[in-house]
């Protein structure tokens, strides 16, 4: 048991705000994938507060990623029954463990409560139809038993939505307890063929929330294992500042109108292209992207000057494709 010390009552006496540590300590932990550590702290935090939303949530997943699945089912269980935390977040955890452990008979039950009481959001009904279906189709022998990957999907809080849709529930991750949808983000991550835009708003969120473990980020062709607490917001690079300097003094005497058009285009494509910055020379992404804006409106006197100088130099082609490559990626409207 975790204590100071004991007055002369025998009495246990704690260290002020222990609780609090434990929790921060055992939520590195279990982002850093140090499962049993984790699982430790976060039970003495939970021992000095059974009632706490966020200790039980840490706890639940924190058992959940140790596979400890009746332990979690069990807390998990408590918090409905006691009202602790965000309800249907909490039903959501319960649900994922009830499908590892394959109790789907209490899945159907569970949500079939969850409807004939009326309490369901109009905006998760598509969500829990999904997960019941599911189960009624496991119980019925015409599903196999689902792989973690397939939890996760048959679970999601992003599949079958648009990509604005997408984009705003992400948004709003950044105010919420994103860990029973950690999983899920971490595999559109590294999933090459998700939307670029997407993948930046998760590493954000993930960058905001201060996660410590290491994810895979796999977009444009590029793959890359970050750390998301140590990676610098995208618009306060070097390379990003630097080159919106030298696109500022190519044009802001030139064509001051387009110069805004021309940082917006370089905004845009740097965060497509988040956690990787574009490669080339600062001036050569300058003049590159000076050129193609001057191109798109028609300003013919400062498009010939800038050719000259993209003819004259190698560098500069690479920088053009991928500017254009970047160009046919859509971003969503908000």
């Amino acid at each position: 048991m975790t204590k100071e010390n004991q007055n002369s009552n025998g009495k246990i006496v704690y260290f002020p705000g222990l609780k609090d540590r434990l929790l921060e300590k055992g939520v590195q932990a279990l982002e850093k994938g140090d499962i049993h550590v984790s699982s430790e702290l976060l039970t003495q935090a939970y021992e000095l507060d059974p009632e706490n939303p966020d200790i039980n949530t840490a706890l639940v997943l924190s058992l959940y990623e140790g596979k400890e699945y009746e332990q979690a089912k069990t807390i998990c269980k408590e918090m409905l029954l006691e009202g602790i935390g965000d309800y249907f977040e909490v039903v959501d955890m319960y649900i994922m463990i009830l499908i590892q452990l394959h109790q789907h008979t209490e899945v159907v039950e569970t949500i079939h409560a969850l409807f004939d009481e009326k309490e369901v959001p109009f905006e998760k009904e598509d969500h829990f139809k999904k997960l019941l279906h599911f189960s009624e189709k496991v119980l019925n022998g015409k599903e196999p038993l689902p792989s973690s990957k397939e939890i996760v999907q048959q679970t999601s809080i992003l599949k079958g939505k648009s990509l604005e849709e997408q984009t705003i529930l992400v948004a709003e991750l950044v105010h919420r307890n994103i860990r029973p949808f950690l999983l899920e983000l971490e595999l559109i991550l590294k999933d090459s063929d998700a939307h670029p835009f997407l993948q930046t708003m998760i590493l954000n969120v993930f960058r905001e929330h201060g996660i410590e473990k290491e994810v895979v980020v796999s977009k444009l062709k590029k793959q890359e294992v970050v750390r998301p607490s140590t990676l610098q917001d995208m618009f306060e690079s070097e390379i990003f500042t630097e080159t919106v300097s030298e696109i500022e003094d190519l044009l802001q005497q030139r064509n001051p109108t387009l110069l805004q058009h021309v940082l917006e285009l370089y905004k845009r494509h740097s965060f497509l292209m988040y956690p990787f910055p574009l490669q080339g020379k600062q001036e050569d992404l300058a003049i590159v992207y000076g050129f193609y804006t001057a191109s798109m409106f028609s300003d013919t006197v400062l498009e010939d000057e800038l050719r000259e100088h993209i003819e004259g130099n190698p560098d500069c082609e690479p920088i053009l494709h991928k500017l254009k490559e970047l160009e046919e990626i859509s971003s969503p409207t908000i």
